[in-house]
């Protein structure tokens, strides 16, 4: 079955011309990703809708279904012909998942490395393990149970197969959204470095950076590890270290002070600074913007 998947604006190639972003890329095996200028496009004709890249992509920018995801009664059906992510696996926990349900066969050595992995996280995260079952035979069924059984069943496929149902609600991939005591990722800032120019402020969709009247907040379980903070930032003052542990609000005081070239009032992280950032950066030739 295939099912057409789009990109949305929500996506950081389409928000940022400096973003480096490339998980969906990266995850794709089918080569149906193509980087095209300053944005990402499905290739339709190689995409096989198996939702590697909805799944992936830290913005859930991605519309669309993991059409090769199958399960019954809060199980997950093992499959070989692909291996969820731990972030996956995280999300249908918080969904009501508690198992992966075998066929026979055993799970190879990819889906248990992805299995332990995230059970071990859920074990920081206060979280009970995904256990792994084995399916029970398959009872036999009367004629008349089986006509019926395959009159429900087709009801149900036809409900499923409904366009509505194949749309993801908006952040439904969006891991942070699942465990909001808890972050994932530690935004680091160099105030050495940083100008507090606030462009990080403007391309955070996900408001990690919180301007206060005397400081600077950074909410770290808002951060998707979207890197457009980073990839935007020309002094390299932001760095993203992956860390689960119970969520912790950096705050770093500011100082209120007025340009001494221009005359504009900014703010500053260092209480010597005399200078906003545009005239930091500007050529003493070039006129002032402000002027």
């Amino acid at each position: 079955m295939h099912v057409d998947l789009k990109i949305t604006n929500k996506c950081s190639r389409n928000r940022n011309v400096r973003s480096t972003c490339t998980f969906c890329l990266e995850s794709c095996k089918y080569g149906a990703l193509e980087i095209n200028q300053q944005s990402i496009e499905i290739n339709q004709s190689q995409c096989t809708s198996c939702g590697d890249c909805v799944i992936s992509c830290p913005m859930s920018a991605i519309e669309g279904i993991a059409v090769t995801r199958e399960f019954e009664e809060n199980t997950l059906i093992y499959k070989e012909d692909y291996t969820p992510t731990e972030k996956e696996l995280l999300i249908y926990k918080k969904r009501g998942l508690h198992a992966i349900t075998l066929n026979g066969a055993p799970l190879n050595d990819k889906w248990k490395f992805v299995l332990t992995e995230t059970n071990r996280m859920l074990g920081q995260l206060d979280q009970r393990p995904i256990e792994v079952v084995q399916r029970n035979n398959v009872e036999k069924l009367s004629r008349r149970d089986l006509f019926t059984s395959m009159q429900s069943g087709g009801k149900k496929l036809a409900k499923s197969l409904t366009p509505a149902s194949w749309k993801l609600e908006a952040n439904e991939w969006i891991l942070a959204n699942y465990y909001p005591e808890y972050q994932f990722y530690t935004v680091e800032l160099d105030k050495d470095k940083c100008t507090l120019c606030k462009a990080c402020f403007t391309f955070c969709s996900q408001k990690v950076f919180q301007l206060k009247d005397t400081s600077l907040q950074i909410e770290n379980n808002n951060c998707v590890n979207c890197t457009d903070c980073v990839d935007i930032c020309l002094e390299d003052a932001i760095q993203i270290t992956p860390q689960i542990k119970k969520k912790v609000n950096y705050q770093e005081p500011i100082h209120a002070k007025k340009c001494l070239d221009c005359g504009q009032s900014f703010h500053s992280l260092q209480a010597e600074t005399v200078k906003c950032p545009v005239c930091v950066n500007r050529d003493p030739e070039w006129l002032s913007p402000y002027q």
